[in-house]
């Protein structure tokens, strides 16, 4: 991996990778050393492929001790954080600098390149929730109290909110939106779609960024899929679309809602496998707490139009912008999920229902609890695992998503999830969301 000279930061350098618990790990490089780094890379155990979310690790093999990594930052993606950082994703490679079989970010490179070779083009996007905490002589209080929504909440964060669209911005990330969201203390902010893997890159830049601008305002953020008790919790719906030399294929076609027949196959596709890859998409012991029925986190293998209760939501697009804004909303990803596997898994699944020529369901227009049970079946509607030991056990046996990640990824991914199931899915609620509240 070759870079110019142009391209390597005048500034210290602080690399990053996503494990399989989702968890940011990092490491920070002098900027004298980073056009060497960036050449040879800098050594990880490779262990850090079965690392859990409390620095456990789930042996799989008797050598999890043995062996390096080398960590490669992409100074192609490379951004300025401010005078004296920068922050850039790193492929995990071998000592070959081949990609290691685990390495998440290779995998969604090598799926969104076998696209490309089939004739698509992705875009993605995440949209982020998260909730913001203040610090004050009691502990810590929600960063705003509401309303949803409301200009009372904006005012509240508005110090906190500019800064966090002018950070952003400044490092390159264009901001679409962010305001005060339904829940107390939670923001929402939504960017503009890019390539699959650079979608990814943004995930984990939103979130470093998020953070460094809240300590600037004695603020805390997270990320956890909830937070307090009893609040609605916190997604990281993806939003995608593909386009083919004849356009999106959500639009300008002659299937319902103007869909193309690849866009259709896409959605088909996704639904058939998503109860298998609930447990990439929502990993934790957290996450199935937030995904159940009537809390707007699609807990129902369907597809609808704009419904929010379908695991996939399809939006035409606004009358004059279908071609360029039609795209279909996977809703149960939250912000433990690995970046890298959301898309990569998107990427396969689509795929493979473009090969397959996968049929499309009916669509759901009304929320999926109430449609009869005896109509459930034909419009292929279930409900998707609600627990995690369940989602790990369709994972192992999904043969499509396996061979898309390989069984080195699948079997690290599942190790590190069952591990975390073991020592904490008999916790409690509260008690889970003290676990994960300040890892994401």
């Amino acid at each position: 991996m070759n870079h110019h000279d142009s391209s390597i930061p005048s500034t210290d350098l602080l690399t990053t990778i996503v494990d399989n618990a989702g968890v940011s790990r990092v490491k920070l490089l002098p900027a004298k050393r980073i056009g060497s780094v960036a050449k040879k890379g800098i050594g990880l155990s490779p262990a850090f492929a079965t690392i859990c979310v409390d620095d456990s690790i789930a042996v799989i093999n008797d050598s999890s001790p043995v062996g390096d990594m080398r960590l490669v930052p992409d100074l192609e993606a490379a951004v300025p954080l401010g005078a004296n950082l920068s922050w850039a994703p790193a492929d995990q490679l071998d000592q070959d600098l081949s990609p290691m079989p685990t390495c998440q970010r290779s995998a969604a490179r090598r799926l969104d390149e076998d696209a490309r070779r089939n004739g698509f083009e992705y875009l993605m996007a995440f949209e982020y929730e998260f909730t913001v905490f203040r610090k004050d002589a009691e502990g810590l209080r929600l960063g705003h109290g509401g309303p949803g929504y409301g200009l009372a909440a904006f005012l509240e964060l508005e110090a906190f909110l500019l800064d966090l669209l002018h950070d952003l911005q400044n490092a390159g990330v264009e901001v679409e939106q962010v305001h005060p969201e339904y829940g107390k203390g939670q923001v929402e902010l939504s960017v503009a779609p890019s390539s699959p893997v650079r979608a990814a890159d943004t995930s984990v830049l939103v979130r470093l960024i998020a953070r460094r601008v809240a300590q600037r305002h004695d603020l805390l953020v997270s990320f956890s899929p909830i937070t307090v008790s009893n609040g609605i919790g916190n997604g990281a719906h993806l939003h995608f679309s593909a386009s083919t030399s004849e356009g999106n294929v959500f639009s300008n076609g002659e299937l319902p809602y103007n869909m193309g027949l690849a866009g259709a196959q896409m959605i088909a596709g996704l639904q058939e496998n998503l109860p298998s890859v609930t447990a990439l998409l929502a990993p934790s012991v957290l996450s199935f707490d937030r995904l159940a029925p009537g809390m707007w986190s699609g807990a129902w293998s369907c597809w609808g139009l704009e419904n929010r209760e379908a695991a996939l939501r399809f939006i035409k697009g606004t009358a004059g912008y279908g071609d360029s804004s039609a795209n279909c909303e996977v809703k149960i990803v939250d912000p433990t999920a690995n970046p890298y596997l959301v898309v990569a898994t998107v990427l396969a699944l689509t795929q493979h229902g473009v090969a397959t020529q996968a049929a499309l369901k009916p669509p759901v227009s009304i929320d999926p609890s109430l449609v009869p049970v005896q109509d459930r079946l034909e419009k292929g509607i279930e409900q998707l695992p609600s627990s995690q030991q369940l989602g790990l056990e369709f994972l192992r046996a999904n043969t499509v998503i396996r061979g898309a990640l390989g069984s080195d990824l699948i079997d690290a991914f599942v190790a590190v999830h069952a591990q975390e199931l073991g020592k904490f899915g008999d916790l409690d609620k509260d008690d889970k969301i003290d676990l994960h509240l300040w890892k994401y």
